[in-house]
């Protein structure tokens, strides 16, 4: 009975000791980049532990082959299946939430690809919109590979696709797209970063603090009048629009097969320095 009770209490004293590591751990993963402008942190760590900051967003559910495996930073989202079904993580969206209330904005999410060249919604928002297009309100995505003429090498596309809400009730779309080699990552975590100015409307792209393209978007918005006022979801792991409206996946609206990890949304457009600051701090979070 002693020697029983003994076990117990060292089980104990070993949960308690790896809760105080657990937290200790999420003390010294904090960034210091921007800290007081991150809007939204999603850590991906498990589904108590999808969500760290963000207002007006829950962790819903996880569906077809979504699971919680080692990521950059500690625990990430993965599509285990290493194909492309039906697998993706969802959360409820208020409709007050810190995505509609944004102007500039910066979007930063780690990726690793289990299939070479991969395709698929990394994450996006929803809006009952659907019933005359399919497009997302708003999405990030890898696309297809494709081949430089010149030198003919594989590339992969990264594409940001936003679709502003006119006050007159009409739409406007603003894509960010890039054919790059940087993008042609196999089996190796990338950070990407967009960012997005309002009152110039200038967009960036970076891969791994790089910047790989600027463009710049004519109707000049706050980032917030891309969110529908009727959207109640933000999908990880695959297109809205195709989870809501359709059953399985259609070539380029796939759901994306490999890792996603430390999606960070801030209130303002981070410079070039502020870029690489984050990535350098998160990948020295990942030796921690």
């Amino acid at each position: 009975m002693l020697f029983a009770a003994g076990l117990m209490l060292a089980a104990c004293n070993l949960d308690d000791i790896k809760d105080v590591i657990d937290d200790a751990t999420d003390k010294l993963t904090e960034i210091q980049t921007a800290k007081d402008n991150q809007v939204v942190y999603l850590p991906l760590n498990s589904a108590e532990k999808a969500v760290a900051i963000g207002e007006g967003i829950s962790f819903a559910s996880k569906n077809g082959a979504a699971d919680f495996q080692k990521g950059q930073v500690k625990n990430a989202y993965f599509n285990t299946s290493a194909k492309n079904d039906e697998s993706y993580l969802k959360f409820n969206l208020a409709k007050d939430n810190a995505l509609s209330k944004l102007e500039d904005v910066t979007i930063t999410v780690w990726v690793k690809n289990v299939e070479e060249f991969q395709k698929g919604g990394l994450f996006s928002v929803n809006g009952k919109h659907f019933a005359t297009q399919d497009w997302p309100s708003f999405v990030v995505m890898f696309d297809n590979k494709g081949v430089d003429e010149t030198t003919q090498e594989k590339r992969q596309q990264i594409n940001g696709r936003i679709m502003f809400k006119k006050d007159d009730g009409s739409e406007t779309n603003m894509w960010l797209d890039t054919w790059d080699p940087a993008f042609a990552v196999y089996d190796k975590w990338c950070q990407i970063a967009f960012t997005y100015t309002a009152s110039t409307g200038a967009w960036s792209l970076y891969v791994d603090a790089v910047k790989v393209k600027d463009a710049e978007y004519g109707d000049k918005m706050p980032f917030g009048k891309c969110i529908p006022a009727d959207a109640d979801a933000l999908y990880v792991g695959g297109w809205s629009s195709w989870i809501e409206k359709y059953q399985g996946a259609a070539d380029w609206q796939t759901f994306f097969a490999g890792g996603i990890d430390e999606i960070r949304i801030f209130n303002k457009a981070l410079s070039e320095n502020e870029v690489s600051a984050l990535y350098r701090e998160e990948l020295n979070f990942a030796l921690l």
